[in-house]
Formats: structure tokens, sequence, C-alpha cells
């Protein structure tokens, strides 16, 4: 047997992500009793291509056992690691990985976005600085782009835009830096660059992705200039592009709406609470878009507050254990209900815990947590549920100029499927109304901004906190803020949002007539 040539069978597997081929090479290998660093290396590395990354550890961990000195094993060990949430120990394999091999550019890159997920954006920033000392031409764009976001998500927009100019001098028609770039100017360019991007979009030769790209932030620098047709020429083809290139069966949506509301119709169990824990969370639930990032931001600046953004830790638990092609496990459900344990929060909890969320109060506005509100009210009796509601014309406006990136806002490029999502969001909504409403604290949108100060001191008094001025001046908060609202979020609360929908009535009367307003 020629070990080596073998090997490099394998390698040529994963690299044509032949990942199950690879796989039952590795494990003829080692059948032969064969014990090889590479080869436990490979067979992890053939799992984890496959997500199967509880498997895939042990594999690495006798690679690493056959040989310590094997950095690569330790940098895939913590790819493994970090996908299950074992932040902690993925941190540790890191760490290892780069002392081993402190030039290890995938490994410095690696740990820089695992800082980036635990909040410790400045670690990140300062592992891509020490990545792009070794000037790999590969690597750079990646790199710069990273850092540009980063500052953009900490307010120092400044800092963000010089990253961006020095990149941008290599790759000035790289269409996803061109949407960089009008974010962080709020999509109000230069007429330099917005001739030039108008120029790259009439290139014929643009791959799709590269339309959509361009498309979105043309469409919202025309809307910031009140050419409002324009604007909508250029959102329609974007939104036109991403619906082909993306999946959305609302029918699957109603399924699930339909099966959480028979649940807690049928039952009592939604008046049964869980053991109380001592951290306190407040749930920030409301249609992407209705100002779920503007009051994290007010929450979060009081001083026993810590934001946490996005998290998913409640739909993530749901996902795993409850849920099941778009339909509940009531038996789970119930046994858990009942049981001694709070597994649930306990999942939560620990998360937090491995992500350096160490407040005792913090805020989750994960937007899937809408459809979650009997669970949360179950299982995190302490928390407090704070439901935004806007206009419901603006929001879904404010849908239609966004390049999601996230999976569940694939609903959101089409102007029939937005209106059904938002239908189907009030209907269960409004059944949350009727089971805890007094539970429920309603933050209308328009009346926070009409009335900030009035409207965010009964906010603060809802969530049971103590009066913090800190909380009039949330645009100072330096809470991290990853979502589309970024730029809005870090501005005085502003009137000029309202009604924004009034300026496209002629090009929206089919999703704006299908809204059950």
């Amino acid at each position: 047997m020629n070990l080596k040539n073998i090997i490099n069978q394998i390698i040529d597997h994963l690299n044509k992500d032949e990942f199950k081929k690879a796989v039952r090479s590795c494990e003829k290998i080692i059948q032969l009793k064969v014990q090889n660093t590479i080869v436990y290396n490979l067979l992890g590395l053939g799992l984890q291509k496959q997500n199967l990354f509880n498997k895939s550890i042990k594999y690495f961990e006798k690679s690493i056992q056959l040989n310590n000195k094997n950095y690569l094993a330790f940098n895939n060990l913590a790819i493994s690691l970090k996908a299950i949430h074992k932040i902690k120990l993925a941190k540790k394999a890191y760490q290892e990985c780069l002392h081993i091999n402190p030039n290890y550019v995938i490994g410095i890159i690696n740990y820089a976005n695992l800082k980036q997920e635990e909040n410790d954006i400045n670690g990140s920033i300062k592992l891509y600085l020490r990545a792009l000392e070794f000037k790999s031409e590969i690597n750079e764009k990646y790199i710069y782009s990273k850092l540009v976001k980063l500052y953009h998500t900490l307010g120092k927009v400044d800092l963000a835009k010089n990253y961006l100019d020095i990149i941008m001098i290599k790759n000035s028609e790289n269409t996803s830096l061109l949407e960089l770039y009008s974010e962080l100017n709020n999509y109000k360019l230069e007429e330099k660059y917005l001739k030039k991007m108008e120029t790259i979009y009439k290139n014929k030769d643009l791959k799709e992705i590269e339309i959509i790209e361009l498309s979105f932030p043309l469409g919202r620098v025309y809307d910031s200039k009140g050419d409002y047709k324009k604007a909508f020429k250029y959102f329609k083809i974007g939104n036109d592009l991403k619906k082909k290139n993306t999946k959305y069966n609302h029918n699957d949506f109603v399924k699930l709406i339909n099966n959480i509301k028979s649940f807690f119709q049928n039952t009592e169990i939604h008046n049964h609470k869980k053991k109380i824990s001592d951290k306190k969370a407040v749930f920030i639930c409301g249609m992407p878009r209705s100002g779920t990032t503007l009051l994290e931001q007010i929450i979060s600046s009081h001083k026993d507050v810590i934001a946490t953004g996005e998290n998913n830790f409640v739909s993530s638990f749901i996902n795993e254990n409850y849920l099941n092609n778009f339909s509940l496990s009531y038996k789970k459900i119930i046994k858990d209900i009942y049981a001694k344990e709070n597994l649930p929060q306990n999942y939560v909890l620990k998360l937090l815990d491995e992500y350096n969320f160490n407040s005792k109060v913090f805020t989750d506005k994960s937007v899937e947590n809408f459809l979650w509100i009997g669970f949360i009210r179950i299982f995190f009796p302490n928390s407090k549920i704070i439901l935004t509601e806007r206009n419901a014309k603006d929001v879904c406006f404010s849908l239609y100029k966004i390049n999601f990136k996230s999976q569940f806002m694939n609903f959101t490029y089409n102007q029939k499927d937005i209106s059904n999502f938002y239908n189907s969001y009030i209907e269960l909504v409004e059944f949350w109304k009727k089971l805890f409403l007094s539970d429920i604290y309603i933050a209308k949108y328009e009346k926070l901004v009409d009335e900030p100060e009035t409207e965010i001191k009964k906010l603060i008094n809802f969530c049971d906190l103590d009066w913090d001025s800190n909380c009039l001046q949330h645009y100072k908060n330096k809470s991290t803020i990853k979502t589309a609202s970024i730029n809005q979020a870090r501005k005085p609360i502003y009137k000029s949002s309202k009604n924004i929908s009034d300026n496209y009535s002629d090009y929206f009367e089919e999703m704006f007539g299908l809204l059950k307003i």
C-alpha cells in the first residue's frame, strides 16, 4: 500500500466535494490498523464538510493524539467546536494551533471570526491586522472587507472608510465592495461613485450576484435623492433576481403558525411557568424593519443591560428539539414543560456564558422571536416581552429595499410574498395578544418617534429597570450592531422615517392592496 498516494487521492476527493468518498477511503485505511495523523484529520474534515460536526471531533482529537504538533488538526477541531457552540473549547484549539504555527494565516483568520462571534470586536480586529502582515493577495480583500464591517458595527465609520479606500484601489469595480461603500455612506454617494456604479451596471457580462449587489444600493441611492421611479426600477431588478435564486414557500410558514396556534389554543400549558433564573432576558419581538434594532439600542444603553443582538439561541433550541418539517413535537414540548429541569433556559444561559454575555440583564432581538412568544413565556418566566408595531406599508416597503443575507428573510423579494408573510405574522401576533396581553409591552414605532422621552421612560419602567438617562442617548451606545438598521440606530431618533412608503404608492399596488390593515 502506497499511503502517500492514497492520501493524495483523499485530498483530491475533498477538493472535488466528494466528501463521502473521502470518508470511506479514510475508514478503509483505519480498518487496516494504520495509525496516521493525516488520515484521521482528513476523515474528520470529510465529516465536517457534511456538517457532521460532533462525529468529526473525535477524529480530529485522534489526529492530535498521534501528533500534538498537527496545527491543521487543531484548526479543524476548532471549526467543529465552534459549529456546535463550544466556543471556549474552540478558542483553546485556535490558541494551540497558533502556538504551534504563529504564521498560519487561515488559523489567524478563523480565530478572528470566532472573536467576532463572541463579541470581542477589538480582539477580532487585532487578529485581522496581524493576518494582513503576511501580505497574502488571496486573503487581502476578505480581511479588509471584514475590518470595514467590524469598524462599521462599532460606529467607527471613518476608520471603516479608510480601510475600504485602501482595498478599493486594487478592486475599484468589485460589486460587493461598492455595495459596502454605499452602506458606509448611508446611500448618499458622491456623483463619481454613482456614475462608476451605473457604468459597471451596464456591463452585460455581469453575473447575477453582481447585478444584485449593485441593484439594491443603486435603488437606495436614488431613494435618498427622491427619484422614486428610478429607485423602484433598481429595487425590482434586484428583488426579481433574488427571488429567482432563493426558495420561499409561504405554505410552510402558514403550516408552522397553525401548528403553534393549535398547540397553545388547545391546552392550558401556557399557564405553566418554569424555574426562574437569576438572569433576566428582554425579548424584543416584531417584524424585521419595525424598530427592533432601535429598541435594543435604547434598552442596552442602560448600565445594567447588555445587547446580544440576533443571537437565535431560542430558535436554535426549538429547531433542534421540537421542530420537524414545520411541525412541532407536542409530546417533547409537554415533557419539557413538566420536567424538573428547564432545558430551553439552561441551553440559552449556557450559550450566553460561552459567548461571554456576562450581564444579569440581556436583550435578545432575534428575528424569529415573534414565533416563540408562547415558549418564551413558559421557559423564561422572568423575562420581559416587547412587541414592536410600525405602519404596515412602511415595514413592507423597507423590507423590499434590502439585500438580506439570512435565509429566514427569503420572503422579502416579492411583493405578494411580503404581504402574505405580514398578514400571517399579524394573525399570530393577535393570537399571542389574546393569550398574554398583560405580559407583553406594545412599543409603537411612530409614538416612539413623536414622543421619545415619554415612551423610553415607559419602556425602561416595563423592563423593571431603574431609570438611566443614557437610554435617551442610545446613539452613543457602543454595542455592536450587525443588522440592516445600523446607520439609523447610530443616530438620534428622527421623524423622516415615518410614512416613507407614501412615495411608492403607485409602485406597490399589489403589495399594499393585499395587506390586511
